[in-house]
């Protein structure tokens, strides 16, 4: 029988929409690849008797418990306390978790609060999981049938699994890591899922349904397609004995996608278009020059987030008024006054410049609206244009986005576009 999970997340701030909990989601994902079932999702806040019930109820349905948050020192930090009472064991003082923690403040130059002291207890019975990124340990319990009747939980058939680890997701991602995860892998996992997440844009997650239909009546593998923020992708997932025997069922229709996909395939897994650019500009041995005027920046800003961004990424430069775009870019004031500054001839005219300026192969530029305050009566919010300049060859697109978008939408899918025009440019 299949090993399944529940996911308690403890917190106040969860339930009143203060922190979003990127926890539940991240270790679904991590359960899944091991092999082992999500059944169910619980957010509780800092609450005894709530936390006490949600465990309870977890315990009684799931072979396995992940609880997050709770394991600070401040007074609503209850998880572990929760956790001692309801199965009515003491708690225990941990002298080499204390010891850790108190090196940790002495390393920082900053005296331990008395408050902190409560990290190092534990239930008894359980086992200690050290945090490598901060100084509330984890604990990882397998609870006897015994504490289960205990706790009320009527003819349990086997233990469960309880594990307790930070709320913050950095040490949360770093606990499980280093320790809850290969403890799963070597406990529970009969079945390894190997999963990858083959990423297109400049289509729809309708038509990209209808386009791989075929593909998405499998079963091992399995295809299905999910819409992101600008971008969607299909996710196709394998079971296996081993990784390797999962990942290789999954092959043929992997490269079926990749065979169909076509230039709206552009990445894989954790693949952005900055990273496929920046790698594309990298291997060809190019570089670029950007112009932007409505994005201010963000073209740039994700380009120069990429390591070694340096190779391919000369000049950028946000001209905002027709004098910068004129004195910087050298886009004719003539240009200006006959077109304006949200039009093709000025994308074009930026591109060019830029290029030239910066001696690169490739210019990209953007001028746009993306508020009311330029809108007029024959150029609306929403309007965007974007150049690519090479080879003294400069190609346009226009882009009309919906007025009701947000600013930050706007200028966000204004830099998607550009980045993949530029991508579909560079793979011709």
């Amino acid at each position: 029988m299949a090993t399944n999970a529940e996911i308690i997340a403890v917190g106040s701030e969860l339930l009143l929409g203060q922190i979003l909990n990127t926890n539940a989601r991240y270790l679904s994902m991590e359960l899944a690849e091991v092999g082992i079932d999500t059944f169910r999702h619980t957010t509780v806040g800092d609450n005894k008797e709530r936390i006490a019930a949600a465990v309870l109820h977890a315990c009684a349905h799931s072979d396995i418990v992940i609880i997050t948050g709770g394991l600070g020192p401040t007074p609503d930090d209850l998880t572990i306390e929760v956790l001692a009472q309801l199965f009515a064991v003491p708690m225990v003082y941990d002298k080499e978790t204390f010891e850790h923690i108190a090196w940790l403040f002495r390393r920082a130059g900053k005296p331990m609060p008395e408050s902190n002291s409560k990290q190092a207890l534990r239930p008894a019975g359980s086992s200690i999981l050290p945090n490598p990124d901060g100084t509330a340990p984890g604990i990882i319990w397998t609870v006897p049938r015994q504490l289960l009747k205990t706790a009320g939980i009527r003819h349990p058939r086997r233990t469960r699994l309880i594990i307790a680890l930070p709320g913050v997701p950095r040490e949360m991602t770093a606990m499980w890591k280093a320790t809850a995860r290969p403890y799963l892998e070597k406990t529970f996992a009969s079945r390894v899922i190997w999963n990858c997440k083959l990423r297109f844009c400049g289509i729809t997650e309708s038509a990209l349904a209808e386009k791989f239909a075929d593909l998405l009546q499998g079963s091992n593998p399995t295809v299905a397609p999910f819409a992101g923020r600008w971008d969607c992708y299909l996710s196709v997932t394998a079971s296996g004995r081993t990784a390797a025997e999962a990942q290789q069922l999954a092959a043929p229709v992997v490269a079926e996608i990749r065979a169909r996909g076509e230039l709206d395939l552009y990445g894989q897994d954790d693949d952005t278009l900055e990273s496929v650019v920046g790698s594309l500009l990298a291997s060809q041995d190019r570089t670029l020059a950007v112009a932007e005027s409505v994005t201010g920046g963000l073209i740039s800003h994700r380009l120069t987030s990429q390591p070694g961004a340096v190779a391919y990424l000369g000049l950028g430069i946000t001209a905002y008024d027709n004098r910068s775009k004129s004195l910087l870019l050298s886009v004719s004031e003539r240009l200006l006054d006959r077109y304006g500054a949200v039009s093709a001839e000025c994308a074009q005219g930026m591109a060019r410049g830029i290029r030239e300026l910066a001696g690169a192969t490739f210019g990209l530029a953007v001028t746009g609206i993306a508020t009311a305050k330029g809108d007029t009566d024959d150029k609306q919010i929403g309007l965007v244009y974007i150049a690519v300049a090479v080879d003294g060859n400069v190609t346009v697109q226009k882009r009309t986005y919906p007025p009701v978008w947000p600013r930050e939408e706007i200028c966000f899918c204004s830099s998607n576009d550009a980045l993949d025009m530029l991508r579909r440019r560079l793979l011709q």
